[in-house]
């Protein structure tokens, strides 16, 4: 179980690193925190608290993987124009 829920940590985290600040990550750690003791109610302690310490980690690497991301997209990826007069044929021109 614990599997599921580093790789959903990274998932979520590269989502919450595309759009949000760094604060993000106190609330979806414990919301995170409060999942895995639910679930875990019935393993060991040192297994819950190794899964919340290992998600953590995963969130917050995701973290940076999304802000990467971010900006390699704002980079590479034309901008968006925010004139809705100005139109543009298939090719891009104006």
């Amino acid at each position: 179980m614990m599997v599921v829920f580093l790789i959903t940590g990274a998932i979520a985290g590269i989502m919450l690193g595309l759009r949000f600040k760094v604060l993000v990550l106190i609330p979806a750690i414990l919301v995170a925190t409060v999942v895995i003791i639910v679930n875990g109610s019935g393993d060991k302690l040192s297994v819950i608290v190794l899964t919340v310490v290992g998600t953590a980690a995963s969130l917050q690497i995701g973290y940076v993987v999304g802000c990467i991301l971010r900006v390699l997209a704002r980079a590479y990826l034309p901008t968006r124009t925010t004139d809705p007069t100005r139109t543009t044929d298939a090719a891009g021109r104006k």
